[in-house]
């Protein structure tokens, strides 16, 4: 997932947001309150994940080293069967009061993951991936840097252990399609939201995407 990866998922996120009109979603009068959204998906997958071995894999992404890191187990074994629809967009759609404005946000976050999706260079169905890419946008959002593409593989292959030694992928498949569906949607909404701010001008979205993001850096112990 290098720099030509995240610029995708920049483009094809805002490309949803402006086609499904996704900035006036967020301040219509039935909209509650952001931090819900994202303490609910942080909170979803922290649940499982566990923040202090995520912080862990992160930070030894994040750190300089003179040789390149060993890693236990190859990507595959973080790979799933995606089966049936998507059912996390609900969380989005729990954003705002409105059943005419859920039934947009839901909508809005499943266009968001069905982009991430169809990215050529992304993983799919890959729950370190998911992960990597929920963390990854976030730090660039909440910090206006963009991780190395050698950050960036360093955190999957981490995150990639961390699942499998945490036991994470004994879970049952609905659990582990859940989390993924989850991450992917909430980091395409960030990246989406700041975007959309960056090139609108608009300082009112950019803190929100910022927002979103540094809750979720917070929520997995970073």
């Amino acid at each position: 997932m290098g720099r030509v990866f995240r610029r995708k998922v920049m483009g094809a996120a805002l490309a949803v947001l402006l086609a499904s009109g996704g900035q006036a979603q967020f301040f219509t009068p039935s909209f509650q309150d952001y931090r819900t959204f994202a303490q609910r998906s942080v909170g979803y997958v922290a649940a499982t994940v566990q923040p202090d071995f995520t912080a862990k894999a992160v930070k030894q992404a994040l750190s300089p080293r003179a040789t390149p890191p060993t890693y236990k187990y190859p990507l595959v074994r973080t790979d799933f069967v995606f089966r049936g629809s998507p059912t996390q967009q609900k969380n989005c759609a729990a954003m705002v009061q409105k059943i005419d404005d859920q039934r947009q946000m839901a909508a809005l976050c499943l266009n968001l993951f069905r982009a991430a999706q169809q990215l050529p260079d992304f993983r799919k169905n890959n729950l370190a991936a998911g992960l990597t890419l929920l963390i990854g946008l976030s730090f660039q959002v909440s910090t206006g840097s963009e991780l190395t593409d050698a950050e960036i593989a360093s955190l999957q292959r981490g995150l990639n252990d961390l699942l499998i030694d945490s036991g994470v992928m004994k879970l049952k498949p609905a659990e582990i399609q859940a989390m993924y569906e989850t991450s992917v949607m909430t980091g395409a909404l960030i990246i989406g939201i700041a975007q959309n701010g960056a090139d609108d001008g608009n300082e009112e979205l950019t803190t929100l995407a910022r927002g979103l993001a540094v809750i979720v850096l917070k929520g997995l112990g970073l």
